[in-house]
């Protein structure tokens, strides 16, 4: 029985000590993207834990907030597939979902970019990111119809960026 409680001891001061270093990183982390700075070098970058714990303290995956760095390199491809690790983490992030598209956009995969765009329209029509690329995609994919189809929708967002759309 004594066994039993040191291991279950070691195990929970471990446990603590990986969630505790990930919250210093996480503070780092977060800073970064609310000022778009990228403070780590790749050194520090890879030493960061983000298997354990994998959500921030705000539910994006970690890996998420480490993509930036990639995109910001122009490392595109890696970017995608650790946003793509991320969205397995938290499938509702639409921080994630947003970066996602953006990179797809960097590559020039429009379609791939318009569905994740349209998923988050739908989920969520007022955030001004991903509706103003939202329609910037749809106009770049000549999707007409989707763009006649949520004019209607349109109407009670009051945001010249999106209905600059149908102005033109």
């Amino acid at each position: 029985m004594k066994n039993f409680l040191v291991i279950l001891c070691l195990i929970s001061v471990t446990s603590n000590l990986f969630v505790f270093k990930s919250g210093i990183d996480q503070k780092l982390l977060l800073e970064d993207a609310k000022e778009n700075n990228f403070f780590f070098n790749e050194n520090i970058l890879n030493n960061i834990n983000y298997d354990y714990p994998n959500l921030s303290i705000n539910s994006v995956p970690i890996l998420t907030y480490l993509s930036r760095y990639d995109t910001n390199k122009g490392d595109f491809k890696s970017a995608i597939e650790k946003i793509s690790i991320s969205l397995k983490h938290n499938p509702y992030s639409l921080y994630s979902k947003y970066l996602l598209s953006r990179n797809y956009i960097y590559i020039n995969d429009f379609k791939n970019s318009e569905a994740i765009l349209e998923s988050l329209y739908n989920l969520s029509p007022r955030i001004e990111s991903s509706t103003s690329l939202y329609f910037f995609i749809l106009g770049e994919n000549k999707n007409t119809s989707k763009l006649i189809e949520h004019r209607d929708m349109l109407a009670n967002i009051d945001n010249y960026n999106i209905w600059s759309f149908y102005l033109d």
